[in-house]
């Protein structure tokens, strides 16, 4: 049967696609009331890093070159790099029975998809030259379209209002297509609230 001697085959596969350096936009975040411990803005992924001084980085929109020395199920991305860059994704405020503006901030005339995701299903998929998809397999496609004159799409969203939904945290990110260039862009991700 040839299902068992495919087995050793997926695992270094795996293997090999976990320890690839892959390319991602985001912002490095601090951990509250922890030193020197990390996360990639918007997402439950851990950073770290051997070569840069990830206090230095806080706050900062970049393109980073990472690779996962964690395991698949649960990354750890060793931050190699980083550039810094723009925003391209930014969510407006989630509050409870109000409408809010998402927007994607590219060059005019790109095509940009939101997709909006719980922050818990965040994950780390490296797609090569498009950068890192960190959303869940299943997201939802908010809105598509192409950015206007003044280098934005935007779209309006409502939370409804579910007292349930507060404290939750929803994070976004987009497909765009900058005339050709396609990529994911960094997460953003806001928290429901009253």
């Amino acid at each position: 049967m040839r299902i068992p001697s495919l087995l050793p085959v997926t695992c270094v596969l795996a293997t090999s696609l976990a320890a690839q350096t892959a390319t991602l936009r985001g912002k490095v975040e601090d951990v509250p009331s922890t030193p020197n411990l990390f996360i990639l803005d918007g997402t439950n992924l851990p950073l770290v890093s051997t070569v840069l001084n990830l206090n230095t980085l806080v706050g900062q929109q970049a393109i980073m070159q990472v690779e996962n020395v964690g395991t698949p199920a649960a990354p750890v991305l060793r931050v190699d790099s980083s550039v810094p860059t723009t925003k391209v994704m930014d969510m407006g405020n989630l509050r409870l029975g109000q409408t809010s503006t998402f927007e994607v901030n590219a060059p005019a005339g790109s095509a940009a998809f939101i997709f909006l995701d719980f922050q818990s299903n965040t994950g780390f998929l490296p797609a090569g030259s498009l950068g890192t998809w960190l959303l869940g397999l299943s997201p939802y496609l908010l809105a598509g379209g192409i950015t206007n004159g003044q280098n934005q799409f935007q779209t309006q969203f409502f939370t409804p209002p579910d007292p349930q939904l507060l404290g939750l945290r929803i994070t976004s990110q987009a497909f765009v297509g900058d005339h050709g260039n396609w990529f994911f862009s960094n997460p953003d991700d806001k928290t429901v609230e009253q």
